[in-house]
């Protein structure tokens, strides 16, 4: 399923009580051209899941030569550097040499994958489960309000009609 608006005009209620960060903010979130919805809905969780860090979602997906989410300094040095689906391996290689870290945001069938690669030593992973992701594309609406609680590593996300919670399960480098 492709997603059918250009802009989602986001009015989100952020709330994390362990790091103290509470913010309400207007963002306005773009869909690739072309894109799937389940893939935009992993953007917007990689997205969220870093909200914190006040990173930025890329407007042009170039397959895997850019970020999916960044964060970048004010030389443009990549701090962060966030792909939601697995890279090839010349892309990661080149991704881990651009940034001071590397996050993917896998399926649970990435996530086996990537253990096999070379250079997924350097990188971090989380695991979205699918069907989390699909009742995320049902909440998608081209102005959507939505409020957001983190609690370790568990996101809660409701748009006042449906809830949905989020267990994110992180891997990091050794």
């Amino acid at each position: 399923m492709l997603m059918n608006a250009k802009v989602i005009k986001l009015d989100l209620n952020y709330s994390c009580a362990e790091h103290h960060h509470f913010a309400q903010q207007r963002h306005y979130l773009a869909p690739y051209p072309e894109e799937p919805a389940e893939h935009f809905a992993r953007r917007v969780l990689a997205w969220l899941h870093l909200y914190e860090s006040k990173p930025v979602m890329a407007g042009l997906h170039r397959s895997g030569k850019d970020p999916d989410v960044f964060i970048q300094d004010e030389q443009q040095h990549f701090q962060l550097w966030a792909s939601v689906e697995l890279l090839e391996e010349k892309y990661l290689r080149r991704a881990c040499h651009l940034a001071d870290q590397v996050v993917l945001f896998l399926n649970p069938a990435e996530q086996r994958q990537l253990s096999s690669m070379p250079h997924s030593a350097k990188s971090s992973s989380c695991v979205f489960q699918p069907e989390q992701l699909q009742q995320l594309c049902t909440m998608f609406q081209s102005h959507m309000e939505l409020s957001v609680w983190r609690e370790d590593d568990t996101i809660l996300l409701t748009d006042g009609k449906q809830h949905l919670e989020l267990t994110v399960q992180c891997q990091h480098p050794h």
